[in-house]
Order: C-alpha cells, then sequence, then structure tokens
C-alpha cells in the first residue's frame, strides 16, 4: 500500500479510539447498521476468549478519514464501533442498576459517570445530555443518540425500522451476556471487564488517510487482500453529497441509487460499474474506480446523467447474465446464445453487448452473438490466449459503438478481428484439446462441443446439449482396464485418454450396461446402434493411439466451418 494515501497507519485498542478526545462520525449516507445475532455472537465469543486467556484479540482493520483534528469519518469499520458501542452501554447500564438496587451506590453511580465521560462522552451542563464521541448515519443516529445513549426504552418496538430494530436487539443481547457474566453483582468487575478486557485487548490497525479518494485506495488494497469491506458505500456517499444541499434532489438521487443496487446487487455493483466504464469510457482496473468517476462527476447534473446511464444499463448487464432473462423470454436464439456464453465461462464480451443491446438491431445483435461465441471458443476455450488482450478489444469496440449514432455490425466485426484465431491455428490448436471430464467445467465444454458437432454432422441442431440425456464416452475407457494394454501403454493412457478424438456420445443406458470399459470390438456393437452420428460413424476396426489422433484431427475440420464468422 502506498504510504503517500496515508496521514497514519497505527495498532491501537478501543480505550486509544475511544480515549483521546477525538470524534468519530459514519457518514451521513453510508448504509445502515445491518449486523445480526450471528454477528453478536462472534463478537462476544472473542472477548470472552480474550477475558479467559489475557490475549489481545485482532479485530481487522479500519478506516478513518480526517475532516479535522479532532473530528473523523468512518470509512470502513462502523459496524464493529456501532455494536462495541451498545456493547460499552449494556455494561454501564448494568452498573447503574447495581447502585439503583442499593449495592454500593456511590461506587457504582461514579463508576458509571466515569465509563461514559470515558467511552460515550461528555455530559453537557445545561441539558446534561452526553456529548457523543460517537454519530452513526442519518438513518441510526437519532435512535442512538435519543435513546441507547441514555437508556430510554422505544416506545413502540415494532415501529423501529429495520436497523434501529437490530440496534435495539443488539443492546438487549449484550444486556443478556454483560448479565451472566456478572453473577456476583460486582460493579469493580464489570468496570475492570470494561476498560481491561474490551476496552484493552481488543485490537484494530487504525488507518488514518486524507480524502475519500485516498480512502477508496485503501478499501480497493484492503478488498484484494480478502478483507471484506464496503466500497460502494463510498461512491454512494460521494454522489449523494453533491446533491444534498436540495432534500428534492437528494430523494430522487437516493430512489435511482437503490433501483440501481436492487436490480444489480450490492456485491455484484463493482464489477458492473467497472464494465460500464470499460464499455463508455476506458479500460479501467477495479482499483481506480472511484478516481475515474471523480473524474467527470463534479455537480448534481454529473450525478442523475450518471445514474441514468447505470440505470440504463443495469438491465442489459443482468440479462447478459441470464439466459432465463424475461429481455429473452421470445428470443429463443438469444437465450440460446447466452447459456452457450455462459457454459463457455468468458467474461470480457459483456461491455461491448452492454452497449450493443441499445444500439443495434435484434437481427445484428444476434449475429453479434453468434460471432461472440466463435471468438470465445477459438480465443478462450480451444486456443486458451491472454484475455488481456481480449479486453482491450472488446473495450475499443463497445466505446466507438457508445460514441456513434448508430452501430454497424460489420464494423464491430471488423474491430473484433484481431482476436479471431484463424482457421489452420484452430486447427491446430483444437488437434492438441483435451477436456479433463472430472472436471465439472471441463465436462460442460466437452458436452457443447461434441453436441455441436454432432448437430452439423446430421445437418441441423437435433439435441440440446444441457437438457439431452446423452453422456460422453470415453472409447479408451477413463479407468485404465488390463484388456486394453496391448494397444495402450500407461503412458500412453494418460496422453489420450481425455482427447477430445477419445470423446463421444453415448445413451445413458447404452454406456452405463453396454459399453463401460469393454474391448473395442465390443463396445463398436453398441456404437452402431446408437442414435449419434458422431458415435455410429466410428468405423476404426481397431483403437490405438493413432486412431485417437486421426479422429481429432477430423473433428477439428468440423470444428473449424462450426465457430466461424463470415467478414
Amino acid at each position: 500500500m502506498a504510504t503517500g494515501h496515508l496521514l497514519d497507519t497505527k495498532t491501537v485498542n478501543l480505550n486509544e479510539i475511544l480515549g483521546n478526545g477525538k470524534i468519530y462520525k459514519v457518514p451521513q449516507f453510508q448504509r445502515d447498521y445491518s449486523w445480526g445475532q450471528d454477528n453478536w455472537e462472534d463478537l462476544w465469543n472473542d472477548i470472552s476468549l480474550a477475558a479467559e486467556t489475557n490475549t489481545a484479540h485482532y479485530m481487522g482493520s479500519v478506516v478513518l478519514q480526517s475532516t479535522t483534528g479532532k473530528e473523523y469519518l468512518i470509512i470502513d469499520g462502523q459496524q464493529r464501533f456501532t455494536t462495541l458501542s451498545i456493547i460499552v452501554l449494556a455494561v454501564i447500564d448494568a452498573i447503574q442498576q447495581l447502585a439503583k438496587n442499593n449495592i454500593e451506590v456511590e461506587e457504582n453511580e461514579e463508576r458509571g459517570n466515569i465509563l461514559m465521560r470515558q467511552y460515550i462522552g461528555q455530559k453537557d451542563p445545561s441539558s446534561l445530555r452526553y456529548s457523543s464521541k460517537l454519530f452513526l448515519n442519518e438513518n441510526n443516529d437519532g435512535f442512538y443518540q435519543n435513546r441507547l445513549l441514555i437508556f430510554k426504552d422505544p416506545v413502540n418496538v415494532r415501529k423501529l425500522s429495520d436497523s434501529e430494530s437490530l440496534m435495539w436487539q443488539a443492546y438487549q443481547f449484550f444486556k443478556a451476556k454483560v448479565a451472566e457474566r456478572n453473577k456476583r453483582n460486582s460493579g469493580e468487575e464489570l468496570a475492570a471487564f470494561l476498560s481491561n478486557v474490551v476496552g484493552e485487548l481488543m485490537m484494530f490497525i487504525q488507518i488514518t488517510v486524507e480524502d475519500e479518494l485516498n480512502a477508496y485506495t485503501v478499501f480497493e488494497t484492503l478488498n484484494s487482500r480478502g478483507v471484506e469491506l464496503t466500497s460502494t458505500d463510498l461512491l454512494k456517499n460521494f454522489l449523494f453529497s453533491l446533491v444534498a444541499k436540495s432534500e428534492t434532489d437528494l430523494k430522487q438521487v437516493k430512489t435511482q441509487w437503490k433501483k440501481v443496487i436492487d436490480t444489480i446487487g450490492l456485491k455484484e455493483f463493482p464489477v458492473f460499474l467497472r464494465y460500464f466504464l470499460v464499455a463508455t469510457r476506458k479500460q479501467i482496473t477495479k482499483e481506480y474506480l472511484f478516481k475515474e468517476v471523480k473524474n467527470f462527476v463534479k455537480n448534481g447534473q454529473d450525478v442523475f446523467d450518471l445514474l441514468d446511464q447505470l440505470e440504463f444499463y443495469a438491465y442489459n448487464y443482468i440479462a447478459l447474465g441470464n439466459a432465463d432473462d424475461e429481455l429473452w423470454r421470445t428470443d429463443k436464439e438469444n437465450r440460446n446464445a447466452i447459456s452457450i456464453l455462459k457454459t463457455l465461462r468468458v467474461t470480457q464480451w459483456k461491455p461491448l453487448a452492454m452497449v450493443a443491446a441499445g444500439k443495434l438491431e435484434n437481427n445484428d445483435f444476434t449475429r453479434l452473438l453468434q460471432a461472440i461465441i466463435s471468438l470465445s471458443y477459438r480465443y478462450n476455450v480451444i486456443a486458451k490466449l491472454q484475455t488481456n488482450e481480449m479486453e482491450k478489444v472488446y473495450s475499443k469496440a463497445a466505446i466507438k459503438l457508445f460514441r456513434s449514432e448508430k452501430g454497424i455490425i460489420s464494423e464491430i466485426l471488423i474491430d473484433l478481428k484481431v482476436l479471431y484465431v484463424n482457421d489452420e491455428d484452430f486447427k491446430n490448436y483444437f488437434a492438441l484439446k483435451q477436456f479433463n471430464t472430472n472436471n465439472s467445467t471441463d465436462k460442460k465444454l466437452a458436452r457443447y462441443t461434441l453436441y455441436k458437432i454432432e448437430a452439423q454432422e446430421i445437418g441441423g441442431t437435433a439435441y440440446d446439449f444441457d437438457s439431452d440425456n446423452g453422456t460422453i464416452e470415453h472409447i479408451l475407457p477413463e479407468s485404465y482396464p488390463e484388456k486394453w494394454s496391448n494397444d495402450f501403454t500407461e503412458e500412453e493412457f494418460e496422453r489420450n485418454v481425455f482427447l477430445l478424438g477419445n470423446l463421444t456420445l453415448l445413451e445413458a443406458s447404452k454406456n452405463n450396461k453396454d459399453a463401460a470399459d469393454y474391448p473395442f470390438e465390443d463396445k463398436m456393437i453398441v456404437y452402431k446402434t446408437s442414435k449419434y452420428a458422431i458415435t455410429n460413424s466410428i468405423t476404426d476396426l481397431n483403437w490405438k493411439p493413432q486412431s485417437i489422433r486421426n479422429r481429432q484431427a477430423h473433428l477439428a475440420k468440423i470444428a473449424t466451418s462450426i465457430w466461424k464468422i463470415q467478414y
């Protein structure tokens, strides 16, 4: 992580965070409190283990943005900060209850006051209310300040919002846990537990940054190391802040943002945003998404323009990943194309298709999808070439189409031609192609390949590779039977068993009962009765390594005519 992004990085505990006179604020538009019972139980178990072993527990990283010398925005860590504050309040409430029950009244009242000042905030001498050290977002802060901080029950629990209800449930959960712990009714022990265990042993890596751009950079760096962060929230905060002066604009932006997130899904949004930028602006890695958005979103109108585009492309993006989407309901050809592209496990084409879906006539869009299938099969599945170059080409074509008045399919195909593996190279790659059918991805690709070749052999699509009940038959059996050892050494078996030339289609009943691992001459009797042309057309008198190579070369010629683009 580049140190130029940071003001400070250090290891701190809760006492050091809350005992330094600083104010911490959750950004106004950050997501609401969302932790549930599993999270609460995990945290309490961690605290209990730390208490038993007297060893520190690492709580992960927190990212703070410095706004003034004494105030910080909690960019990442709000769920932990809020939950730990609720635990603090549960402990203080238990100590106050001891005083109300006439147990060490003066001592426990003083303990409660000291702990409130240390962890929660100073009491205002005029209003006698606490000036909080922690402020939550716009939806949660009212409940936190006006209920939890002054130990006041909600008027009607059923009327609480979902996040307020979770905060209240968390408070009740930790009050019960504190009560279980305090069997001896000792305020001294409770205060020691809070100060010496929760405050001292709960450790954080505190990362302090200068601005939201650097915060995002830190977010993405931590994300790449497997730390669960909410970088989407940071972008949301930035967009909302640009329209926050107008309640009407803010309400509209919130509604539109929610529509996009509901369509895409919170987890998927960063992927979608990157594809959108790749399709409309330039090729970009996920580490620079926020920086790129800040380059062109400067004011409220820019926010509306961006959200309009995101909403428009969100529906295309979702449809391109789901063959059952409503968009393809009456379009069998495109529905099948989307299903095949999912089988090929290639995604670099999506930015171009997102734009093309709104720019091309349906026939041209169908032609583009078929071309992408051929490109992907040749480039990714058979040749297995590097995908970095592929994304550059698709991005360039997408941006050109995005900026054009109307897309011309022939021009798009020419733009993609650099990715097209020529026939000679394709046949050479194909001649060596193996599909390890023990791997589910390879197995599905092998089925797709064999069924496409079968359709070509009989002059049309007869069977659906996804739904037909045919199985993949290994002519040279998948296990190495002794009866085949005269024709294949063990080394030859390893080299040939998963070659495509050794694979064919066979009815499930015939594969399980009649073919199995029998000698080749017995298998040939079964093959002649098969409904599949690529199987009953096998004419070899015996099956040896050269037979497999010959058949694979024959299949390569057929494949060349199937996965082909006419320019």
